[in-house]
């Protein structure tokens, strides 16, 4: 059954030319999310971000990811900057499957061999059919931190009653953060740096996609405090759909101090210390890629009794047992504990981690040595750790080490029997060597058949090659008449051409003077549109671009759309409102437009009842004071958002009844002298209160 697609957009498909490696080319083909190709050419380095842009790209394909740039800095700065769903579609690095190996799978080529472009195109329909592995930079964990605008300053009593209230603005930032996150059931944990007034600063690691969180909690930055947020970054780029296997098979107790700085303490089944560390903004990927370096962990431990999130995550991730102490443990008794075991730490973090480690340890310690113990009396190969593992997931130590001898028994009745007669260790190495020999006697026996064949084959080779040259000494003197016979004849086609060429000349030089005149015009309109262009990308905020149509067709609106663009919320011009019906209104509804403005004429019935259908207001120029009017010759005009609600205002007031539009103008004269006493009021008041204050 094949995989639901999820992925939206246009995907570029990418093969690298044969060249230079610095600057590279590359073969791009672009498909949509039907299949069909709508792009095909040859491109540099330097255009992919500009076909991304323009064709709307969300998706690269490549075999190949370091093609595109040959450093992991790079690939990560290159994803960063274009916001891209990066999918090498051979597999994960060490897991690549040939390009042509897959494409022969899927249907999409029987050719050994793919050129450049066949490559692109089969990279692009492999993404689309969800083939591959795609790059990922972060972690599914977002960092927010909640901390003081600006320095404090020098010291005195405004400074104190200043960092009072910063820390409870703080403090109340934080609480409303953590609602947020309880609201909507998101896991985190909360790391906070006391001052000598309150909270000084907050750290949230949240467990939950940066997409996902900044859309609950947005960043802030006021006057007291800010809010910061950012998807914790991997140290290095993994291949999804991908989980790193442990690399030995070692079984480990692993004790984790979580915060900024992570400490790491590592040990073995028999309370070996294997590793100590420390390490600020530490993920649980970055985290789990240094714990399977030693082994496999099944007990992940902490050193306070509430276990924080951040453990609890990774517990369930890898199928660990959690272990948190009874009580809370005194700093003299921590470092007693390390000092007992003579290891030097860096930091409290690594304090803190081996600590948890030791006291999981000293936990199972007597159920280990019991299991070591008895273990020692059975005469077979059983593997301790496996029967400590199943002891700590739940099982008896006897149930553990019956399965455990039950499975070594099995394994001895399925080998192959062995003589029961004692051989003698010399003995035995003499068959072994005489096997050997007998073994080389035939691989030389072999090769030597295999010599001859050769040679004879060389013979064979050698007689064909004299033949092959006589042939090639034939075919030069065949090609010497042939040439002279073509050199007769080309000097006579040349000087027939010779004569043509030049009335050709003569046309084309005809040509080009009519394509200049008309490139000249050309690059003239191309000024006015650059001009209008400008004008639309240096507009503020509260401004809105009108933008004009001549006629009401659905061509007048490709060719606006074209040159200056119809983007959402713009308002449209009509000089001649005439001729446009239902299909041309709905042009422009689909392109989300704010108004229109009509300057002669009127609308079709059809054409206003889809604009009013689709809640787009419809003005006239005498609606804005002063009267809108554009020129002949003008395209764009840029108005504010307080022009637009005037004649808004104006165009409700024209469409009431005389007594109601009265009415409302009469109000709206009553509001703004309301408001304008109010605020002279406050001023009245805010200059008795600084007087009081002055006094």
């Amino acid at each position: 059954m094949p995989k639901k697609k999820r992925h939206g957009g246009r995907i570029l498909g990418l093969d690298i030319l044969p060249g230079e490696r610095q600057n590279p080319r590359f073969a791009a083909v672009i498909i949509d999310r039907n299949g069909n190709k709508i792009f095909q050419r040859e491109i540099s380095r330097s255009e992919i971000f500009d076909i991304i842009k323009e064709y709307n790209v969300s998706i690269i394909a490549i075999d190949n990811i370091f093609e595109i740039y040959p450093s992991v800095q790079e690939i990560k700065n290159f994803i960063k900057n274009t916001h891209i769903r990066l999918i090498q579609v051979t597999g994960p690095l060490g897991k690549e499957i040939k390009l042509s190996q897959l494409a022969y799978a899927y249907g999409l080529s029987k050719s050994g061999k793919l050129s450049p472009y066949e490559a692109a195109e089969i990279a692009a329909r492999l993404a689309l059919m969800d083939v591959g592995a795609e790059i990922k930079l972060f972690e599914d964990v977002t960092e927010i931190i909640v901390s003081r605008a600006r320095s404090l300053g020098e010291g005195g009593q405004h400074q104190a009653k200043y960092a009072r209230v910063i820390a409870s603005v703080i403090q109340h930032a934080v609480r409303e953060i953590e609602d947020i996150l309880r609201t909507n059931n998101i896991q985190y944990d909360l790391f906070t740096r006391e001052g000598d007034y309150g909270v000084k600063r907050a750290r949230f690691i949240v467990y939950a996609p940066f997409e996902i969180v900044k859309q609950m909690i947005g960043r802030y930055h006021g006057d007291l405090f800010r809010v910061e947020i950012r998807p914790i970054e991997k140290e290095k780029i993994s291949f999804l759909p991908t989980e790193k296997p442990p690399l030995v098979k070692r079984l480990l107790i692993c004790g984790i101090d979580p915060g900024e700085t992570t400490g790491v303490a590592i040990l073995d089944l028999s309370g070996n210390i294997l590793h100590i560390s420390s390490r600020k903004n530490m993920g649980i990927t970055n985290l789990l890629e240094l714990i399977y370096e030693y082994g496999k962990p099944i007990i992940i431990a902490s050193d306070v009794p509430k276990l924080p999130q951040f453990i609890e995550k990774i517990c369930k991730r890898i199928g660990a047992i959690c272990f948190s102490p009874s009580h809370v443990y005194s700093i003299s008794d921590k470092n007693e504990m390390i000092r007992q075991l003579n290891v030097r730490v860096s930091n409290t973090h690594e304090r803190d981690a081996l600590v948890a480690a030791i006291l999981a340890y000293k936990k199972y310690k007597n159920l280990f040595q019991k299991i070591d113990s008895i273990i020692s009396y059975i005469p077979l190969n059983l593997d301790a750790d496996e029967i400590k593992k199943k002891v700590v997931y739940g099982a008896s130590v006897k149930e553990a080490i019956s399965k455990a001898i039950e499975n070594a028994l099995k394994t001895l009745i399925e080998a192959p029997s062995v003589p029961k007669e004692k051989i003698h260790p010399a003995t035995h190495q003499m068959r072994m060597l005489l096997r050997e020999r007998d073994k080389l006697r035939k691989k030389i026996s072999l090769a030597q058949k295999e010599i001859e064949r050769l040679k004879r084959r060389i013979i064979d080779l050698e007689n064909m090659i004299r033949e092959k040259e006589k042939e090639i000494e034939r075919l030069e003197e065949l090609l010497d008449l042939r040439e002279k016979f073509w050199r007769k004849q080309i000097r006579e086609e040349l000087d027939k051409l010779k004569n043509s060429y030049m009335r050709d000349l003569e046309k084309q030089l005809t040509y080009y003077k009519n394509v200049t005149s008309s490139l000249r015009k050309k690059l003239s309109n191309m000024s006015i549109q650059i001009k209008d262009l400008l004008r639309i990308i240096k507009k503020r905020e509260n401004e809105i671009p009108i933008k004009a149509l001549d006629e009401f067709t659905k061509d007048e609106i490709e060719t606006l759309d074209s040159t200056l663009g119809i983007t959402r919320g713009d308002i449209i011009y009509i000089r001649r409102p005439h001729g446009g019906g239902h299909t041309t209104a709905f042009e422009l509804v689909k392109r989300g437009i704010r108004a229109i403005v009509i300057e002669d004429g009127e609308l079709s019935m059809l054409a206003k009842k889809v604009f009013d259908e689709n809640g787009i207001d419809i003005l006239y120029p005498e609606d804005f004071d002063p009267p809108l009017y554009l020129t002949e010759t003008e395209r764009i005009r840029i108005i504010t958002d307080e022009e637009l609600r005037k004649a808004l205002k104006n165009k409700r007031l024209r469409e009431l009844p005389e007594d109601e539009a009265l009415y409302e103008e009469v109000m709206d004269i009553l509001n703004e002298w309301r408001q304008k006493r109010k605020k002279e009021e406050k001023g009245e008041i805010d200059d008795k209160k600084t007087n009081r204050n002055t006094y």
